[in-house]
């Protein structure tokens, strides 16, 4: 025999009709992102000033063209439509089109640093 269980309701935007993710990958805010940036550009420019041969530093410029790239992007502050990963994702991405000879360790470890 089959019981019958009760549905549940999700959360979901009022406007659009998009089902909110309530599960552990949630999507965090650009400010989120702008610190992890902040980090990112003060571990480069310590490494610049303690070696001569390692990556130049992040300018501000840069770091306004890629929180520009962030908000640019549809949807990217928004919960309902947005994971974690896929901001992480289009963050690398931002990184990369501006600064692409910045390594992805050093990404990885203020990400991990973040979390």
């Amino acid at each position: 025999m089959v019981e019958r269980v009760p549905i549940q309701h999700k959360p979901f935007c009022k406007e659009c009709g998009i089902v909110k993710n309530i599960g552990s990958d949630r999507a965090r805010k650009l400010g989120y992102f702008a610190t992890a940036l902040g980090r990112l550009k003060s571990r480069i420019d310590k490494e610049h000033d303690r070696s001569v041969y390692s990556i130049a530093k992040i300018t501000e410029a840069q770091v306004r063209l890629i929180v520009k790239r962030l908000e640019a992007v549809e949807g990217f502050d928004d919960p309902y439509s947005m994971t974690f990963h896929a901001q992480l994702v289009l963050f690398e991405r931002a990184i990369r089109s501006i600064r692409p000879d910045v390594p992805i360790a050093v990404l990885e470890e203020i990400m991990a640093r973040q979390r």
